[in-house]
């Protein structure tokens, strides 16, 4: 088990770097309390199980890689509680530290975040120009990758019918 403490903030895209490469990942949701994730990258997954308590940046976590078919792949993409979501993940560093830009696909297009992980919870980043540090959405609900399956960016603002 580690723990982690991570940040996450909304981008501003135009002054983004080149972003090329990056990992297409397929994230979905087998459980909710505990949190158990997955992530599919090529054929290979990741089931994450985090530990969160309330708005608390500091949560346990606990990661177990394996590589799988792609029947596997499919019957696990299946079991998943919500729609999966899909971003391809650019790893960027700035003054030593790697920030881990999301860019979302699908019906979360248009959708970029930028995440850090801290050493402490009263850590304070130095941001790069690219980063809206006024934006702050780790515990803003609506970015939750849980939730964007159900309630993608393309919606957000807009009256449902």
């Amino acid at each position: 088990m580690s723990q982690e403490i991570e940040k996450k903030y909304l981008v501003f895209p135009e002054k983004l770097p080149q972003l090329t490469g990056g990992v297409l990942y397929i994230q979905g949701y087998l459980c909710l309390t505990p949190l158990i994730r997955f992530r599919i990258f090529g054929n290979r997954v990741c089931l994450n199980l985090k530990k969160i308590i309330g708005n608390n940046p500091i949560r346990e976590e606990w990661e177990f890689y394996n590589e799988l078919s792609s029947e596997e792949i499919k019957k696990l993409i299946q079991l998943s509680l919500k729609k999966p979501i899909e971003k391809i993940r650019h790893k960027i560093k700035h003054e030593g530290i790697t920030w881990e830009i999301d860019v979302y696909q699908g019906e979360n297009s248009g959708l970029i975040t930028a995440e850090i992980e801290l050493p402490t919870k009263n850590s304070v980043p130095l941001f790069p120009e690219w980063v809206d540090s006024k934006h702050e959405i780790s515990n803003d609900e609506k970015y939750f990758n849980r939730n964007l399956g159900e309630h993608p960016y393309k919606f957000f603002g807009k009256k449902s019918k």
